[in-house]
């Protein structure tokens, strides 16, 4: 082969590299799941989430108030009658970190009685060539659990989970590029 084919041969490839990175970066896949941890009362949805503590913006009327209800409600006594119902956990969570590329959102890992759920929530990353999510016991997949090709790369996704894992072995969520092995980003689950 003279030194022109050569060339030509070696633009062809780096413009299929860039179109193929182009293409997949910036494919957007969108999915808003309902969470485990939404309860159904009839046929209203109620979500648990996090509540932020109010105590240090009352003005003084609310909080007085607040102290008076506070110390009425102290001389009652509350009997139950049933058990709490069962209903989904949360078990742990943690906050996506960026390793080689931009991620926001956070990884909760969910349980309802035998079933376990890893949730992704407020996710959003750039898309890659074949990305996959694992469970690892560390920051690469020597010792990882593969959940399969990423569902979505914004939005909240749910990912159902065998009821034997060893959660405790398994705290890291990874979003791994395969053919390049690369660490996309990664969650610690505490």
């Amino acid at each position: 082969m003279t030194k022109r084919n050569w060339i030509v041969l070696i633009i062809i490839i780096a413009g299929l590299g860039a179109w193929y990175y182009f293409t997949t970066a910036f494919n957007v896949l969108e999915l808003k799941e309902e969470s485990p941890l939404a309860l159904r009362v009839g046929e209203e949805q109620i979500e648990i989430r996090e509540i932020k503590d109010d105590l240090a913006k009352m003005d003084e009327k609310k909080l007085a108030e607040f102290k008076r209800q506070v110390e009425q409600a102290s001389e009652e006594k509350i009997v139950m009658t049933e058990a709490m119902p069962a209903g989904p956990k949360l078990i742990a969570q943690g906050n996506f970190k960026t390793r080689a590329h931009d991620v926001a959102g956070r990884a909760l890992l969910i349980a309802d009685g035998e079933q376990k759920t890893l949730r992704f929530e407020d996710f959003e990353t750039i898309n890659g060539p074949n990305l996959h999510i694992y469970l690892a016991s560390e920051l690469g997949v020597a010792d990882a659990i593969d959940l399969g090709p990423i569902r979505a790369t914004k939005g909240d996704v749910n990912y159902p989970l065998a009821a034997d894992l060893d959660l405790t072995r398994y705290n890291k969520v990874l979003v791994w590029c395969v053919p390049f092995r690369v660490l996309f980003s990664y969650a610690e689950l505490q």
